[in-house]
């Protein structure tokens, strides 16, 4: 006989949290450090290669029709995690290459500690291949 395992509920801790990541998400580049506590630390991996090689950092207007699509979200305690796609065209100067025309699909994870309704760490890994492909880096 096969049991299906009880629904597991969210702490109101974890609702919140998840609830701050949402609207993080949905937010502009400059709207998310409204979420973001002083001091937060960023560590990211993949788009940081394509930075470091540039010299340029993420610039919205190179992503200027931006949209996420979150596929699914978790979380546990004072962690919050969520895969996401970024839809865009690539329509404007971004890690120093200019702007090709061509559509982007990025997917990325995220991953969020947070204190008192604010993010104070996030890490993020990001298919920087599927990008240099789309700057014509890569066959």
């Amino acid at each position: 006989m096969l049991v299906e395992p009880a629904a597991q509920a969210h702490t109101d801790e974890e609702l919140r949290n998840l609830e701050v990541v949402r609207a993080l998400r949905h937010a502009t580049v400059e709207g998310r450090k409204a979420h973001m506590a002083p001091g937060a630390r960023i560590h990211r991996r993949g788009m940081a290669h394509l930075a470091a090689r540039s010299g340029a950092a993420y610039a919205p207007e190179g992503l200027p029709d931006r949209a996420d699509e979150i596929h699914a979200m978790i979380a546990k305690g004072d962690r919050v995690w969520a895969v996401w796609t970024i839809h865009a065209t690539h329509g404007g100067p971004l890690f120093g290459h200019e702007p090709t025309g061509r559509p982007v699909e990025v997917l990325e994870v995220g991953i969020w500690r947070l204190a008192a309704g604010k993010v104070v760490e996030a890490w993020f890994l990001a298919d920087e291949y599927a990008l240099a492909q789309t700057f014509g880096l890569l066959p």
